[in-house]
């Protein structure tokens, strides 16, 4: 029952980039926080079909369905059609797969199927020892960049009819009046050559909604709001003052299910048509415990005291689809990517802060590096932010979430063009920014005198000076803790009582660790007590300028 720690792992955090990094329409991200949404819907000529948002949730296909005859043997050979297409900016943060298409190197695919005119076409296959990407572009009739096109899923089966599934983007390509994207997977070929299909379903036109909100983000309860429109029930918002920023925690429920798919609903802030930017990273979609879509956002106190500000409820409505399948069959063949690869085997043991790991194994490919380590099961290495060194140049990339391994971590690499590995090259992994776990605090937390009245109090949790604010708001107690001393991660969670009868808070928000924030704020509903005792199940503390160099040949 207790809090994962602050840095959550890759399954949740995927909730803030929404459609898998898709940059047509400003999904939220960390940076612009959810910039504004793309308006403009497709154009009178595409055969995009209305939807009908009262319609019975449609059957969905088996994930693992029998693949037909292959109809085609395709061999390796060097890209040249493919090389017409811009893909840099689909490809800014894969500068390996990058690299690849400047040397030639990738498998000729040139396949397409068109549905309702939409043409969707499968240039280039990538496949080596680490992933396995196909690149592709899409046309469809008047389509132009004001479009927002998505397909809802991008898959292979192999021929044993196992599904492999995998990320997908796809930008605009004005030149050539096309979106270009990729569909990237971690799996590869057991051997040099395989048989798989690929399909990609439900092409989807978007556009962007704001509903007013009569909010007022200075009273101190839960604001709740009917919407009641495009699969989208109610919004609940509740606003937390926090120093000199107020957190806005919001939770949706939908009347569709299937809105959910696609909604990522947010609260804007406006003065007069100007956005107020987010003061501090944001965290969208954590399921609430009824199965609500949440989120938390910042903003400057100063900001939304204005009082030209108002608020709105933004959201993604689907306009039109083609709810059909393209589908092709595909023969891999990695043998020309083999010449660039090198496996070897470690036993390299790193160790800090109580916490040891062994890297066991270093994979290197024309496009990337990738390195595991063993360690015991779900130990996370005590530190934020990993890159790789070779040949003096420092590689991108760092911890990769999602291998399904609870004893081993996987880090990755992306090769840069232009840099050449042989067996004798210096490679080293340096981990920065130390986070340390902390399980010394035992003593209890006091609190005397609860009522509405939000009261402080500071304790010592590790040496720490830390500021304890809480209060009761809508028959619940709120218990929030933060250390103006910046070595202070953080409180992990607090908890009620002992054994069976130990009440754990519930936490309000989500953290990273490492992300300069130390304020917690956890919920204990249906509270009707004065006074509390809380004790902590661990804290952080964090070093920012620490680092771990770990040499991995030479």
């Amino acid at each position: 029952m207790e809090r994962m720690d602050k840095r959550m792992d890759k399954a949740e955090q995927t909730f803030a980039k929404w459609l898998n990094e898709d940059k047509q329409i400003e999904y939220p991200d960390f940076d612009a926080m959810w910039g504004r949404l793309e308006q403009a819907l497709p154009g009178p000529g595409d055969k995009l079909q209305p939807v009908d948002m009262n319609a019975p949730k449609r059957r969905r296909l088996r994930k693992a369905a029998v693949i037909s005859v292959l109809s085609a043997v395709l061999v390796a050979t060097p890209v040249v059609a493919a090389l017409s297409y811009n893909w840099d900016p689909i490809l800014s943060y894969r500068s390996g797969i990058q690299s690849a298409l400047q040397q030639g190197l990738g498998q000729s695919i040139e396949k397409s199927v068109t549905q309702d005119g939409a043409k969707l076409t499968v240039h280039t296959a990538i496949v080596d020892d680490n992933r396995t990407v196909l690149l592709y572009s899409l046309k469809t009739e008047g389509g132009s960049e004001k479009d927002s096109l998505y397909f809802a899923t991008m898959q292979l089966t192999d021929s044993s009819g196992r599904v492999i599934e995998g990320r997908h983007s796809q930008t605009w390509d004005q030149g050539n009046k096309a979106w270009t994207g990729y569909f990237e997977t971690e799996w590869t070929p057991d051997g040099q050559e395989a048989d798989v299909q690929f399909t990609a379903r439900k092409l989807q036109a978007f556009s962007s909604v704001q509903r007013d909100l009569a909010f007022q983000p200075f009273e101190n309860k839960t604001q709740s709001f009917d919407i009641g429109q495009d699969g989208i029930g109610k919004l609940t918002l509740q606003p937390f003052v926090q120093g000199d920023k107020v957190m806005l925690a919001s939770a949706v429920t939908f009347s569709n299910p299937d809105a959910q798919a696609w909604a990522f609903p947010r609260i804007g802030v406006f003065q007069g048509d100007t956005p107020v930017k987010d003061a501090a990273t944001g965290v969208f979609g954590k399921p609430g415990e009824n199965g609500e879509y949440t989120g938390q956002q910042h903003f400057a106190v100063s900001d939304v005291q204005e009082p030209s500000v108002s608020y709105k409820l933004l959201y993604t409505r689907e306009e039109r689809r083609i709810d059909k399948a393209w589908t092709y069959d595909l023969h891999l063949d990695k043998k020309q990517m083999l010449s660039g690869t090198i496996k070897r085997q470690l036993n390299i043991p790193a160790a800090h802060a109580d916490k040891q790991m062994v890297l066991k194994e270093m994979i290197v490919t024309p496009t990337q590096i990738r390195l595991k380590a063993a360690h015991e099961p779900y130990m996370r290495f005590p530190f934020v932010n990993y890159v790789l060194e070779v040949n003096g140049e420092v590689l991108n990339g760092g911890l990769w979430y999602g291998e399904g391994n609870s004893k081993e971590t996987t880090f990755r690499f992306e090769l840069p063009p232009g840099l050449r590995m042989t067996e004798q090259s210096p490679i080293a992994l340096i981990a920065q920014y130390e986070v340390i776990e902390h399980r010394d605090a035992k003593e209890p937390i006091r609190l005397k005198g609860i009522s509405e009245q939000k009261q402080t109090m500071t304790t010592q949790v590790g040496g720490y000076d830390v500021t304890w604010t809480y209060y009761k708001q809508d028959g619940n107690l709120y218990v929030q803790s933060e250390s103006a001393d910046p070595s202070f991660g953080g409180v992990n969670q607090t908890y009620m009582g002992t054994g069976s009868s130990r009440i754990v808070g519930k936490p309000v928000g989500a953290g990273f660790y490492g992300d300069g924030n130390n304020r917690a704020v956890d919920m204990y509903p249906n509270f009707t007590g004065t006074d509390a005792e809380l004790y902590i199940f661990w804290y952080y503390t964090d070093n920012p300028s620490e680092q771990l160099r770990i040499n991995v040949n030479g």
